[in-house]
């Protein structure tokens, strides 16, 4: 190779070198997967924190409706109409979001009149199949400060099933989130009658 040949050889490395048209294009390319991930975290994760309230307060809602009444319908039937009727409120409070993965157990349990850690089942309704115990069967409170010897309390278990958008958009990254909540209130009246035409304790007709 000639000298002349050399130094257009080195003038033209060093103009390689040296040229930075496009730097920005190809640095931008690089960063752009990374900052479109954390605007749609942010985003999914404000979005999950909203849902994530929603359910909570319908969950306290619904408690707060059940535990305020004497009694719920006067056949298992009508009971069952009515308490539906209280989760249409609970599907309203979680709009816009979807209530679909929405489900709830209602139950009253009494404590023993000797033992209060002691607590049976009276009575339990299910919303969008959620697993429930049967009448008398013993269920062990979170809380077992909650209910003094003798007496009733309601609780409501919750489960909400959520789908994260980012599922959709990047699949793998990740998956669906289970949320669950249990909340425990004591009746107003004492106890909350469900589908009897006599008020009285004993299991309703269809739930023993």
């Amino acid at each position: 190779m000639s000298l002349l040949s050399q130094v257009s050889a080195k003038i033209r490395l060093r103009s390689f070198v040296s040229d930075v048209a496009g730097v920005a294009a190809v640095e931008f390319a690089c960063l752009a997967p990374l900052l479109m991930l954390m605007t749609f975290g942010t985003f999914e994760v404000s979005r999950a924190l909203l849902v994530n309230k929603r359910f909570q307060r319908a969950t306290a809602m619904v408690g707060d409706l059940v535990s305020r009444e004497k009694q719920i319908g006067n056949s298992p039937t009508d009971a069952s109409d009515t308490l539906s009727g209280m989760l249409v409120s609970a599907e309203h409070v979680m709009q816009p979001y979807s209530s679909a993965p929405l489900q709830m157990a209602i139950s009253q349990l009494r404590a023993s009149s000797t033992d209060a850690t002691k607590t049976t089942i009276e009575w339990a309704w299910s919303y969008h199949n959620m697993p429930i115990g049967v009448c008398g069967q013993p269920k062990t409170l979170t809380n077992q400060n909650i209910v003094t010897k003798g007496n009733a309390v309601i609780v409501v278990e919750a489960k909400y099933s959520y789908k994260p958008l980012l599922t959709k958009i990047i699949p793998g990254l990740i998956g669906d989130m289970t949320w669950t909540d249990t909340m425990m209130f004591s009746p107003r009246y004492g106890s909350v009658f469900y589908g009897q035409d006599k008020m009285n304790t004993l299991c309703p007709p269809g739930t023993g």
